[in-house]
């Protein structure tokens, strides 16, 4: 792809990928300023990608493509992909994607008047649609298999310039120009405060969560990226950009033995340089991420369910636990003292055994820069997992 930042047939503004174990496929989808998603595939005979499909912009508008996501990246033999994207004419539109290569659209819906979608994010349990609008401080949820509103909630941050999800859909983190907010996404109730520098101009920083979830990457307009602490709200290290100015995509992924950190930045002067940092993970908290990860599949049963239920069920599931809460009690205090003898209620005087990831001060862990990605300006680009991307 050629770099030319003033034609918006050569701009990206969205990306993600997707793997296929079925046939060991990588596929690339990109959105665009002109409003194109194209797919490309990877050939690893000769290591570039190659142009699998091309979804022109609707009715042959510019409508750039602001958002791009899907339900899953690692794609299970006999299942399919799914898409979607949110376009600045307030589209929200959902196709399926096959290993063979087909290409389908399930359904497009435009939002309200006034409802100016920036960033769209697929639920990895239920496959709904949330949708967090650039202003308005409301999060909206549409059915996956319709595009129909299924609920809309207020008092989230009223300027919400990108946003990153958690995998359990229970969390959030946006950047609202001034800082990153992490929030319960059921409740919408802030939970913490990452503070940013001033901007200095106004485009959106992207955010990621990474290592488990325990840090949140940020990116910024001073050369550098910043990794915070999701515990304690602390700034843990400041990630170097070598050609400074904006650092706006931001990138992570934990690896069986390392935790990497990728960042980028372009302008229209100069092409994007891809900076990839790296932490190695201490043995003994590898053995221990690897028993942790033994745990109860994720159902759609445990995931979000105060945005669904209605008030009034909530409430009649609140009398029904206090009932069962009063009737115990009743219970425990008509049966004999022997009852609280017995080893069922007994106090239990072994060391608590519960797993807990260590913080990055107790392993002394940090980040370091590993490699650099760069290519001449007729290569084809680099791709560093999702939304990093570098056009040269």
């Amino acid at each position: 792809m050629l770099f030319a930042p003033q034609n918006p047939k050569y701009v990206i503004t969205a990306s993600v990928w997707v793997y296929f174990q079925k046939n060991k496929r990588h596929v690339l989808l990109l959105g665009t300023m002109r409003g194109d998603i194209i797919l490309w595939v990877w050939n690893d005979d000769n290591k570039t990608f190659q142009l699998l499909y091309r979804v022109p912009p609707m009715d042959n508008k510019e409508d750039e493509v602001l958002s791009v996501d899907v339900h899953e990246q690692d794609i299970a033999s006999g299942r399919i992909g799914r898409v979607v994207a949110a376009t600045v004419n307030r589209y929200i539109s959902v196709w399926t994607l096959t290993s063979s290569g087909e290409f389908s659209k399930v359904f497009s819906v435009v939002l309200d008047e006034g409802v100016n979608p920036k960033t769209v994010r697929m639920c990895k349990i239920t496959r709904d649609i949330f949708v967090f609008p650039s202003y308005g401080g409301e999060v909206h949820c549409l059915d996956y298999k319709t595009g129909a509103l299924k609920c809309r909630k207020s008092h989230a941050p009223m300027t919400m310039g990108s946003v990153a999800l958690n995998q359990t859909t229970s969390k959030f983190v946006a950047y609202t120009g001034k800082s990153f907010q992490l929030y319960r996404l059921g409740s919408l109730e802030l939970v913490k405060t990452f503070e940013a520098e001033t901007p200095l101009v106004l485009f959106p920083k992207q955010v990621t969560f990474g290592e488990s979830e325990n840090i949140v990457v940020g990116g910024t307009d001073r050369g550098r990226a910043v990794v915070y602490d999701v515990n304690c709200e602390e700034t843990l290290q400041t990630l170097s950009y070598p050609r400074g100015g904006l650092v706006q995509p931001v990138s992570t992924i934990t690896l069986p033995d390392r935790h990497l950190i990728a960042i980028a930045g372009s302008t229209a002067q100069q092409p994007a340089e891809v900076i990839i940092f790296e932490k190695r993970i201490p043995v003994e908290e590898t053995t221990q991420l690897k028993t942790a990860s033994i745990k109860t599949p994720l159902t759609q049963d445990n995931v979000f369910v105060g945005f669904y239920l209605p008030r009034r069920i909530w409430r009649w599931l609140r009398i029904s636990i206090a009932l069962a809460f009063i009737i115990f009690v009743g219970y425990c205090t008509l049966s004999s003292s022997s009852f609280y003898k017995t080893p069922f209620l007994k106090r239990n005087s072994s060391p608590n055994t519960k797993w807990r990831k260590p913080t990055h001060r107790e392993t002394g862990g940090r980040y370091e820069a590993k490699a650099m990605a760069r290519q001449n300006r007729d290569q084809s680009p680099i791709i560093v997992r999702t939304d990093i991307m570098a056009l040269e």
